[in-house]
């Protein structure tokens, strides 16, 4: 009787060893497929935050906010150091004529203004940084005064011109503006033979940079470039706009911006084909698409124009399938042109003071007439 009591309990205590075995195995079990989902989960899946809108931002392992140690001004583009954040701009006039066409080395600008100019073609501000990749660019055209209220955001930037109008020249001076007049600077620029005049200046990389090093001491500044602000956003699922028309001078100056949803970026159009970069072969896109409505007066019997760029007015601003309405606001000639959220809740909807967030990348800003036709779907 005693042995079986002794059996029992050996048998017993074997039991509970096992048991504890078997529980430290589950234990391990589980605390394995648990750190498997929670990696797999941070691997394959973003991160999202949301904005004030409800909308969720993209805040995954390449374009987190968190990731990027430094953010460059004029487009916030991540960049490595902060030297780079703050580079040297070459701001240049283009013009849009129809005979000008195909237009060279606008794809690698980071910020373009389109506005209308005489007879109501528009013309574009193309603003490079200094160290863009760009072996020709052009035609260059003459400059116009509220171009100047652009070109003035930018402190220290070169601008680079052929002429410009009697007013445009006078504010130049004026504003003592790092100028890099064709006339007067011819050997930084060149006339293409396959063109006639005026259609066929053109410059590069190379010249403006050579530039720089003989007149830009004369030029620098302890002044940054005031940045936008700058965030990522999801792409829109509901209630999207993915085509925007901009009538400036019937259809030839009648640019359309289709959003490419494969890429997040708005494709321009002109006259129902896609533009083209000759320069790159890339097609001119925007990551972020402005519409900024502005009075115009015609000043002269040339047909010349005067633009209220110094004030407020209404905005459009297009990103990632999205549209946002709200109101711009520029202080003073040198202050930079912001773009506010309207609040809702008042009636009328006045600016809110929290300023809209673009998208990283490339900027375009197109700058229309109340009267003009902007129609989007």
């Amino acid at each position: 009787m005693k042995n079986k009591i002794v059996v029992f309990l050996l048998n017993l205590r074997r039991d509970k060893v096992r048991m504890m075995y078997a529980m430290a195995g589950v234990i391990f079990f589980l605390g394995v497929v648990f750190l498997i989902i929670l990696v797999s989960n941070n691997f394959f899946y973003e991160n999202t935050v949301y904005n004030d809108f409800g909308n969720e931002v993209l805040d995954n392992k390449t374009d987190a906010p968190s990731d990027c140690k430094f953010r460059r001004h004029i487009d916030g583009i991540c960049v490595d150091v902060s030297l780079a954040v703050n580079p040297d701009l070459v701001g240049i006039m283009i013009e849009n004529h129809y005979e000008a066409r195909p237009l060279s080395g606008i794809s690698m600008a980071s910020v373009v203004y389109e506005a209308p100019v005489e007879a109501n073609f528009t013309r574009f501000l193309v603003v490079y940084t200094s160290d863009a990749d760009v072996s020709k660019v052009g035609p260059v055209r003459s400059a116009r005064p509220y171009y100047l209220d652009w070109v003035s955001e930018y402190p220290g930037m070169m601008y680079m011109h052929v002429g410009g109008s009697p007013d445009a020249l006078d504010r130049i001076k004026k504003f003592d503006l790092f100028d890099l007049n064709e006339f007067y600077w011819g050997w930084y620029y060149w006339r293409g033979q396959d063109r006639s005049a005026p259609h066929n200046v053109y410059t590069s990389k190379e010249l403006w940079q050579k530039a720089r090093v003989d007149y830009g001491d004369s030029y620098e500044t302890d002044s940054d470039t005031e940045s936008w602000k700058f965030e990522y956003w999801d792409e829109c699922e509901d209630d999207c706009t993915d085509n925007i028309t901009i009538t400036f001078a019937g259809e030839v100056y009648q640019p359309t911006w289709q959003y490419n949803s494969s890429t997040m970026q708005y494709e321009r159009y002109e006259l129902g084909e896609p533009v083209f970069d000759p320069e790159s072969g890339d097609k001119i896109v925007a990551d972020t698409l402005v519409v900024q409505y502005v009075s115009t007066q015609v000043v002269d019997a040339v047909g010349r124009l005067s633009m209220e760029t110094i004030g407020s007015g209404d905005a459009v601003i297009f990103r990632n399938g999205f549209k946002v309405e709200g109101e711009w606001c520029k202080a003073s000639q040198t202050e930079k042109t912001r773009f506010y959220y309207l609040d809702e809740d008042e009636q009328p909807a006045r600016r809110s003071g929290r300023e809209i967030e673009f998208k990283p990348g490339k900027i375009w800003v197109s700058v229309v007439n109340l009267m003009d036709g902007v129609t989007y779907m």
